[in-house]
């Protein structure tokens, strides 16, 4: 007897403790701050409950990739630029998120952007012949934004239908996953499914929710990224000029290489080719025009026209002087820009075509990645379309 109520006691302290943290985690993770908005982390980016819930009228959501992760000890990066101001850019992306991904993410957060607008940092490495690699895009999936997707009714089943055959393709290197995958469409989309399939997605989906909660307060607070933060913060003018200059300065200083790049990026390259062969410009060459990213680009712009987005493209540029070393042709650099000018121009969204800063000295940290002017550079790009945005709300 005494055995039973132990085990009913401990089971109630048990509900209690789970009911208490689910309502807690539910408050917990708007967290209303830059720090977490500018934060890169795989748990933030698969969780599109706690961006929306960290999305304001300062918000512009950023997707991009591994830039995100580079010069953020500097006073360039955009977690630094915006630490105090109203100015609140979400940025999404990691190494290995390309296209496709983020066109998942906005279809899953679209509807709840207060401003309606978003950037693009589009990377030319991600037009490789192959596209996206599978592997590549099984370790980025996230199954709470494929969810959320597929429960969009704004999309249209084109659109979806899209995504899924994509998707579904990608993930037969993780068979786990597709088998869920192919289960949220069943009881989502081709409404084919089971009792037990309703069953299975209820509780699955239930536990997926509540995981990726308390997974993002976890890395949160491991990260000491605290809420609140940004009550006192106001907008103000940049000197745009003043920060280049310095960046220019950083470089002449530290960045002694032929390919201007910082330290750290040029260690990594210096015994990587030492001349290469001519067959080399014949191997890459055309390597970047014919690609499935720009289907998977398309995907992400017709999101945007569907859930009424307007979105900026920002193209970034490679490291000129390296990719001339690499025996990379500058005709093949070129097509890449070209055909996304034309898409863009065919969408009728706004680009901000950076290819032009190719050769700019101390643009990037080493190949491809931004360093001091490129970050600039970029963050200009995103203040000033934040506050296109901020005028438009005045009026």
């Amino acid at each position: 007897m005494r055995k039973a109520k132990a085990f009913i006691v401990a089971l109630i302290l048990f509900c209690f403790t789970v009911y208490g943290l689910h309502f807690y985690s539910i408050q917990a993770i708007g967290l209303d701050n830059n720090e977490f908005s500018t934060w890169s982390n795989k748990a933030k980016f698969n969780s599109p409950e706690a961006i929306k819930a960290n999305l304001n009228e300062h918000t512009v959501v950023v997707f991009g990739s591994s830039e995100f992760q580079h010069g953020q000890r500097t006073i360039y990066h955009p977690k630094a630029m915006f630490k105090d101001f109203n100015f609140n850019p979400m940025l999404i992306g990691a190494g290995y998120y390309q296209s496709l991904e983020h066109a998942i993410t906005l279809a899953s957060i679209g509807e709840t952007i207060p401003s309606k607008k978003v950037v693009l940092l589009l990377s030319p490495t991600w037009f490789k012949k192959q596209g996206v690699v599978d592997t590549a895009f099984a370790s980025r999936f996230s199954e709470s934004s494929y969810i959320e997707m597929l429960r969009n009714q704004k999309l249209s089943p084109e659109r979806k239908e899209y995504m899924m055959k994509r998707s579904n393709a990608l993930l037969g290197v993780d068979k786990s996953t597709l088998k869920r995958v192919e289960l949220y469409e069943r009881v989502l989309m081709k409404k084919d499914s089971t009792l037990m399939d309703e069953w299975n997605y209820k509780v699955y989906t239930d536990f997926l929710d509540e995981k990726s909660r308390q997974g993002v307060i976890l890395q949160a607070k491991m990260a000491n990224i605290k809420s609140n933060q940004n009550k006192e913060n106001t907008d103000r003018d940049i000197d745009w000029k003043a920060y280049w200059l310095k960046a220019e300065r950083q470089g002449e200083q530290h960045n002694d290489n032929p390919f201007y790049m910082a330290p750290k990026g040029f260690m990594k390259v210096k015994y990587k080719y030492d001349g290469l062969p001519p067959e080399r410009a014949k191997q890459v060459k055309n390597c970047y025009s014919d690609s499935p990213e720009y289907e998977d680009f398309k995907c992400f712009l017709d999101i945007c026209k569907e859930l009424n987005i307007e979105p900026l493209i920002v193209a970034l540029p490679v490291n000129g002087y390296w990719y001339e070393h690499a025996g990379f042709p500058a005709e093949t650099r070129e097509q890449y820009y070209e055909n996304i000018r034309m898409i863009t121009k065919e969408y009728g969204v706004q680009l901000a075509d950076l290819s032009h800063e190719e050769f700019t000295k101390y643009f990037f940290e080493d190949g491809v990645h931004l360093g001091g002017k490129g970050w600039v550079a970029v963050n200009e790009i995103l203040y000033n379309f934040y506050n296109e945005t901020e005028k438009q709300s005045e009026m």
